[in-house]
């Protein structure tokens, strides 16, 4: 066989293996931030930074703290926002912000902006 088609080939089939991944991972995280609105605990929180990251395709991330409860200090946590960028301008909150957070009471670092949350199923 021709090593430079065997090259061509095999990158090929590895963007393939990424893209597959990415798609699989990023469903897998949209559905756990479903199942934490769903069953998670309700508790204000703050926004403190909102960055999109500089590469073509990555989510922005929100940054916000909130006082779980039965804890003494805040918890600072960032959600990734999934939702297509031309859905975001208009919706994300701003820096300083109150917002609706949901966590889970076996691990509050496990929070999400609820209203950022998409309500249709990742299936």
């Amino acid at each position: 066989m021709n090593p430079v088609f065997l090259q061509a080939a095999s990158f090929l089939a590895g963007v393939l293996v990424a893209m597959i991944a990415s798609c699989k991972l990023s469903t897998r995280a949209a559905q756990s931030a479903q199942e934490i609105v769903k069953r998670g605990i309700a508790a204000q929180g703050r926004v403190l930074r909102i960055w999109q990251p500089p590469l073509m395709g990555t989510f922005v991330r929100v940054y916000f703290e909130f006082h779980p409860q039965g804890h003494d200090r805040a918890l600072r946590c960032c959600h990734v926002d999934r939702r297509p960028a031309d859905d975001l301008v208009a919706s994300l909150p701003a820096v300083g912000a109150s917002v609706a957070i949901r966590y889970l009471p076996e691990d509050p670092a496990r929070a999400v902006i609820a209203r950022l949350v998409s309500r249709l199923r990742a299936d």
